[in-house]
Parts: structure tokens; sequence; C-alpha cells
């Protein structure tokens, strides 16, 4: 009972603490930062920076890079755009989805940097169901054999101008315990906006998937369920960065390091697969 009482006594002591902690976290000097999640029918976008140490605000892109990238042994030409305020290269062609794609950066005075990554499959969804004034989502997603990664995200969606239902705004869901028996070690009373799962429990069958969300659905509202495919290192990027960002500030938790596969450098160069399913409200 001392112990308990004492390690709360610390843990309040540090709440209440306003000086600055510097932590010293180890730099290995600049490195090619490449950020691209490449997805099948989209083009090529391609951020470009240079690491910065830790606590840095800015990452200057590198304009003048050399980026060689590969569709196999096919070179896929790329171009210069600002988009957004940001730098990045832009390949002139589509994604294929039967195609391995490598990556080369280099750069004055960095190391070279390389990575490579394939497009997974794209998720099958199917039987979508929700009621006015109820707060569940249905529907079935049709797992093939072989080991999948996915990433789930709900969005309230409109019709535009062309009769098209979009996303407009991403809701947050929690996997309903009463339904989802595959999902037992995810169910949580938190509501999020986007769940990372492996279908290790799952493997090649068809599952019901039931999402509980904060709000009662209205009649004519509209629905977007989106689920992402990711190949492994699209999939540990994002599960070391969900990682990073729940422990930030937490000076009792051990920082990760979000994972990379650029080879010499920082970054992800991934694949991921996106399928939406468009739930309409009567």
């Amino acid at each position: 009972m001392k112990k308990t009482a004492a390690f709360i006594s610390a843990i309040l002591l540090l709440a209440a603490c306003e000086k600055s902690v510097h932590i010293p976290i180890p730099y290995d000097g600049d490195k090619i930062v490449v950020n691209s999640l490449m997805q099948p029918d989209s083009v090529l976008y391609i951020r470009v920076t240079r690491s910065q140490p830790p606590g840095a605000t800015s990452f200057p892109a590198i304009r003048d890079a050399g980026v060689t990238v590969k569709a196999g042994d096919l070179e896929v030409p790329l171009q210069w755009q600002e988009i957004g305020g940001k730098g990045y290269f832009v390949s002139t062609q589509p994604v294929s989805a039967a195609l391995r794609y490598t990556i080369q950066v280099a750069a004055d005075g960095l190391d070279t940097v390389r990575a490579a990554d394939t497009l997974p499959r794209r998720p099958v969804l199917a039987d979508p169901f929700a009621q006015v004034q109820g707060n569940r989502v249905k529907f079935t997603l049709k797992d093939v054999r072989g080991k999948d990664f996915y990433r789930f995200r709900l969005y309230a969606g409109e019709m535009n101008a062309a009769g098209r239902i979009v996303p407009v705004k991403r809701l947050r869901y929690r996997f309903d315990p009463s339904y989802n028996n595959s999902f037992t070690d995810l169910i949580t009373n938190n509501y999020l906006e986007s769940t990372l799962i492996p279908d290790e429990r799952f493997d090649g069958h068809n599952i019901a998937v039931v999402m509980q969300t904060e709000r009662v659905s209205q009649p004519g509202d509209f629905l977007v369920l989106e689920v992402t495919g990711l190949t492994w290192h699209s999939w540990q990027y994002l599960k070391t960065l969900e990682l990073q960002n729940a422990n930030e500030g937490n000076l009792l938790v051990e920082q990760n390091r979000v994972h990379t596969n650029v080879a010499g450098g920082y970054g992800i160069f991934g694949g991921v697969n996106a399928a939406h399913l468009n739930i309409e409200i009567k």
C-alpha cells in the first residue's frame, strides 16, 4: 500500500511540475526522408525532405534530388509539382497493381537511399446495412486466404453535383462487442477515427463487422465505409506511427521509432489499396 501511495505521489508531482524536461535523443545526422503511399490507378506523389534533429518543426524539401522510380524494369517519368504549398515528385502515369516498385533518391552531401514495395490486395466488401435512428453500421468483409492487413475508417458522405456520394468528414466509431468475436482484443469504450487490424483471427473467412457510431443516423444521411489493404511495410509504418502519437509527451513510456523501409534514410515507400462502400440511410 505504501509503495502504491508513493508511486501515485510521484505521478502527481510530475503532473504538477512546470519545469521543462530535456531528454537527450540520439541523432544520426541529416538523412534523406522519403514519404509515399502508392495506390493503384493513381499517380505517385513522392515527398522528399531532409531530416532534422529532434524538436524540429520544419523539414526542408530537397527539390534538386535525383529521384529514380522503376515499375518492374521500366523507369517511371517524374515531374516536380507544388501542391498545397509543398513540393512533390509526381509520376506521369498511374501505379499498376501487377508490378513491384523501387525508388532510389540521391542528393548532394547525403547518403543515397533505396526502398521497394508492391501493392496489396484490395479488400472485398459487401452487404452494407444501417438504419434510421440507429447507430450501428454492418457489412461483410470477405478475406482471401493469405496474410492481409487492414485499416478501417468511416466517413459522413454527401452527394455531389455529378450524383456521386463522396466522403466529407471522418466519423468516430468503435467495434460493437456484441457482434465482433474476431476483434475481441480491439474492443474498447473509446470511439476512434481509424483502426488497424491484421487478419490473423479470420484468415480466409467471410466475417460480419459491426461498427457503433457516436451519433444516430438520420433519414437521407450517407455513410462511406473505407477499408484499406496494407502491405507489411505500410502496416508497420502506420502502426508504429499510431503508437508514437499515442505516447507523445508521456515521460514514463520509452519513445519508439517509426518503422521505415527506406534503406539509408527515413520514411515510407509503401503500398495501399482502398475499397469503399456507400451506405444510404433509409
